[in-house]
């Protein structure tokens, strides 16, 4: 059964990283969920999250993704979308912003270990 991974990634903006990154994970098996970019213009920064199913193995993911990562000198991480995050939640003496959080870490859609 494949499983959701999650792909995080920053770098120098250059043409042509979203079509890198995506045809990789098509050539290792993966299918895109959902994916979202972001260029900062004032710092030259790329941003890109991308949401996929990968029926294959995750640690030869990131051994193949790692030499693409350090050609375009990648700060990245790949997760499992299931792996709860550690989070620290700060809040103003409106609630309905950590209500929000805590019911979605509830229900699954965004799980956090909470301390």
């Amino acid at each position: 059964m494949a499983e959701v991974q999650v792909l995080t990634l920053s770098c120098e903006d250059r043409p042509g990283i979203t079509a890198r990154v995506t045809g990789h994970l098509f050539e290792q098996g993966g299918n895109i969920l959902e994916a979202q970019q972001f260029n900062d213009p004032v710092s030259g920064a790329f941003f890109l999250r991308v949401e996929f199913d990968h029926g294959g193995d995750a640690v030869a993911l990131r051994s193949g993704f790692a030499p693409l990562a350090s050609e375009y000198g990648m700060r990245w991480e790949l997760r499992a979308k299931t792996r709860p995050r550690k989070v620290l939640l700060l809040v103003s003496k409106f609630d309905h912003c950590l209500g929000d959080l805590l019911y979605r870490n509830r229900i699954g859609s965004s799980p956090m270990r909470l301390r």
